[in-house]
């Protein structure tokens, strides 16, 4: 991790409000790497200040940038694994994202989740099946990896109705 990403990390521990702008910045940034600072950033940010982060990222989630949109994902994953409930309702305003990238980060929280709360998992995708929406199936597809056999098996019999797996490779 770079100097300048550590002293982000630091500096929004004691004061989330003065880093945002900057870590905006690198979440929208077209450099991969950038973005991936940002996330890393606000994973870290997210451990003192959670409800803070969370807070903010609810925004990002409805921005038209889909950098920004997966970087609200991407950053709460830590969240994600120690307390879900807290980052349902982000999950829930990214569910049909149109962008593989979000879709790809959604699936990754899911998956994050289900590690320690499977049950997490398998009702929201339960839910989530029942929008009969193509980029949620995909999420959904792709999000219960991680959960027993039996469980994913249920979930793709609810998603099968007319699944095309091949919805756009865009970003």
């Amino acid at each position: 991790m770079k100097d300048d990403v550590k002293d982000i990390i630091e500096e929004g521990i004691g004061s989330f409000q003065k880093v945002i702008e900057k870590i905006r910045e690198l979440a929208a940034s077209s450099d991969w790497r950038e973005r991936e600072n940002a996330a890393t950033a606000l994973a870290e940010i997210s451990r003192k200040n959670e409800s803070e982060v969370i807070k903010e990222m609810m925004k990002w989630a409805d921005s038209s940038d889909p950098n920004l949109r997966r970087a609200a994902c991407e950053g709460l994953r830590g969240v994600a694994r120690r307390n879900p409930q807290k980052i349902i309702p982000l999950l829930e305003k990214l569910n049909r994202d149109e962008s593989l990238y979000v879709r790809k980060a959604v699936a990754a929280s899911l998956r994050a989740i289900s590690k320690k709360h499977p049950e997490i998992v398998v009702e929201l995708c339960r839910r989530w099946s029942e929008l009969d929406n193509k980029y949620t199936k995909w999420i959904v597809r792709h999000g219960i990896k991680k959960l027993p056999e039996c469980k994913q098996r249920e979930l793709l019999s609810l998603i099968s109705r007319d699944h095309h797996d091949n919805i756009g490779k865009t970003v």
